[in-house]
């Protein structure tokens, strides 16, 4: 897909205006890079998910849950559902 837009300038910012046939785009993240023959290359960001490594899927939480004090059960103080 090609289509020719323009570059604005709004407020200390340069625009360009987006299609709206690119709507499923909307809200998310890019980088922006310039290239030495003058093109402007827009990329998703793509984010990692940090529990998705080896080091968290073999960690063990519940020993965490059981060693640490701070991550001991939370004692109801108010109107907490405390059953389904």
């Amino acid at each position: 897909m090609s289509k020719k837009v323009i570059l604005r300038k709004s407020g200390n910012s340069m625009i360009f205006t987006v299609p709206s046939d690119l709507k499923d785009s909307l809200g998310k993240e890019f980088t922006v890079t310039k290239r030495s023959d003058g093109s402007v290359l827009y990329t998703p960001v793509k984010h990692h998910n940090v529990f998705d490594s080896s080091e968290f899927k073999n960690h063990d939480f519940q020993a965490d849950l059981h060693n640490d004090p701070e991550l001991s059960e939370l004692k109801p103080v108010g109107k907490e559902k405390l059953d389904d």
